[in-house]
């Protein structure tokens, strides 16, 4: 199901970037849908991080996918 949320995350128009957080409490943020590859049949991920790298991701790892930085109020 989280894999589904990812998909439907990257694939929104227009896109938002969002943060992925995981059990170990940390948090990885996706700036462009470029920076998510989620595979069709597998149970990982790939993340492309700000700098350059990337981080191969269990699903399983996932606790939950919000916001990126702070909310800004509209007016």
């Amino acid at each position: 199901m989280m894999l589904k949320t990812l998909r439907e995350r990257r694939e929104a128009a227009p896109f938002k970037p969002f943060a992925i957080h995981l059990a170990h409490g940390r948090a990885l943020t996706v700036v462009t849908p470029d920076h998510l590859l989620v595979p069709p049949t597998s149970t990982e991920f790939l993340v492309g991080l700000r700098d350059g790298g990337v981080r191969f991701v269990a699903a399983a790892q996932v606790v939950s996918v919000g916001r990126s930085g702070p909310r800004v109020k509209s007016r």
